[in-house]
């Protein structure tokens, strides 16, 4: 991909493939991504800790745009689906 296919996803939650790893979350450019992961783009997304039962931020740094194999666009936040996830797999009482 080029940075200006990549730039029209920024902000946005989107399933992507890097390096044959697929990964879905919001994708975060410029500053931001600088800052916190020192690379031009990243993939912000909410994994359950089993041991606290809390979703905690994961960020992965994506090194350049020509990177990225494909991109799609998801209906539905990563936060709402971990938190879907949980609920189905917890038992009553």
């Amino acid at each position: 991909m080029t940075d200006e296919q990549l730039q029209e996803y920024a902000n946005q939650n989107v399933r992507l493939v890097v390096g044959g790893r697929t990964m879905t979350g919001k994708l975060i450019t410029g500053f931001e991504s600088q800052i916190r992961v020192k690379a031009p783009y990243a993939i912000q997304w909410y994994d359950v800790n089993p041991t606290l039962g809390t979703n905690e931020e994961r960020l992965a740094a994506i090194p350049q745009a020509d990177a990225v194999e494909s991109i799609e666009l998801v209906d539905e936040s990563p936060r709402e689906e971990i938190e879907e996830a949980a609920e189905e797999t917890q038992t009553p009482g």
